[in-house]
């Protein structure tokens, strides 16, 4: 029996919870950007402070999902589509932060409710559907 011949090892399943995980998490904080936008445009104040910081702990969040997504294609090869949705979802929260440190409303909460349903879609969909491996593939260095 050649090395050829050899079965594949198991792809390794922490990429995938490390996506499910750090998406998951992303979707939480961004819904309770819900809740403490409401607090802060009822007058208080406190809210603001803990506004902006959810949302940076939510951009971590996707960050980590950005590596996990490239961890899941690399050593599972998982679809690549993932990476550039959470790299998309970077890019709508950059654009959100712009809109809200710029008091542009009338942009900043249709932007939030985008941004929560669309995290809320991609952590379902890692848990629900989740990344399907991409069909086998010859190894490129074996003909």
């Amino acid at each position: 029996m050649s090395t050829h011949d050899a079965p594949a090892p198991p792809a390794p399943q922490w990429p995938r919870w490390l996506l499910r995980v750090s998406l998951t998490l992303a979707a939480v904080l961004l819904f309770a950007q819900s809740i403490t936008a409401g607090l802060f445009m009822t007058q208080v104040r406190a809210a603001f402070p803990i506004h902006r910081e959810v949302a940076n702990a939510a951009a971590i969040a996707i960050l980590v999902g950005v590596v996990a997504a490239i961890l899941c294609v690399r050593l599972r090869r998982d679809p690549r589509w993932p990476i550039a949705a959470a790299v998309g979802m970077l890019i709508l929260m950059s654009l959100q932060a712009f809109a809200g440190f710029r008091s542009l409303t009338a942009l900043h909460v249709p932007l939030g409710v985008l941004t929560i349903t669309l995290a809320i879609a991609f952590a379902a969909w890692t848990w629900l559907g989740g990344p399907r491996p991409a069909m086998a593939q010859p190894h490129p260095n074996r003909a």
